[in-house]
């Protein structure tokens, strides 16, 4: 059990009587999960309250003495859909907006998508997406890194991440490190590496490459050029 479940169960025991408010659940939430709770809204299923705490969602009922943990989907229109993932999309892309200045960008020239890419330098399959940089920005797709190294920041490779971050050209340096050349050592007061990496895990990212597509999707894993533009014009 991790300590975020075991905060969701330490939370249902606590009653708050027959008609809890936003405020008592929002201080209940806080205090026994130690996460800031950036939402509370009523949830389409009646008499449960949508929680957002930290980058996570879950369900609340309304006198508090509830807490559902895991996907809710609708079965309108006879279709299966789960309304939390479309809404961890949203919270995703919300995740990400902050960093959007510390990102090292590869622009495409006309720019049809922009995909955000966890990416590690000693990673095989980071190496091989960005081999295919041109492809993806021919196809008009952005691709933009935040570091995520996946041994900790106490790796050798969050050392060569915390390089190409802090380098002057920090595109070079991202060559350099994707072809496995040698990066010359960098470093700043502003190095974001540690934060992007608080960041994907977050998000649930555990491996490299995780691309979040512009609709707040997240792909686990390496997608080619051409899977990708479909990927995404699938939206």
């Amino acid at each position: 059990m991790n300590a975020f479940t075991g905060g969701l169960l330490a939370l249902a025991l606590i009653s708050l009587g027959a008609q809890a408010g936003e405020k008592e659940i929002r201080a209940k939430v806080q205090a026994k999960l130690g996460a800031k709770v950036k939402s509370i809204t009523p949830s389409p299923v009646p008499g449960m309250f949508e929680v957002v705490a930290g980058n996570s969602i879950f369900y609340v009922s309304e006198d508090g003495n509830y807490v559902l943990s895991g996907n809710l989907y609708s079965l309108k229109d006879d279709k299966l859909t789960s309304l939390t993932e479309k809404r961890q999309d949203q919270v995703r892309l919300a995740a990400i907006k902050p960093y959007e200045a510390s990102m090292i960008v590869f622009p495409a020239a006309q720019q049809k998508h922009v995909v955000t890419v966890f990416t590690d330098t000693d990673c095989g399959y980071c190496q091989r997406l960005h081999a295919h940089m041109k492809q993806y920005n021919d196809l008009g797709i952005t691709i933009r890194y935040l570091a995520f190294p996946r041994a900790g920041l106490s790796s050798p490779a969050a050392t060569e991440l915390e390089s190409v971050w802090c380098a002057k050209d920090q595109q070079a340096a991202m060559n350099l490190a994707k072809h496995r050349q040698q990066v010359p050592k960098a470093s700043c007061a502003d190095d974001p590496v540690p934060e992007h990496y608080q960041l994907g895990r977050s998000l649930n990212v555990t491996g490299t490459p995780s691309m979040i597509l512009d609709d707040g999707t997240l792909v686990p894993g390496y997608l080619p050029p051409e899977r990708l533009v479909k990927a995404l014009e699938k939206q």
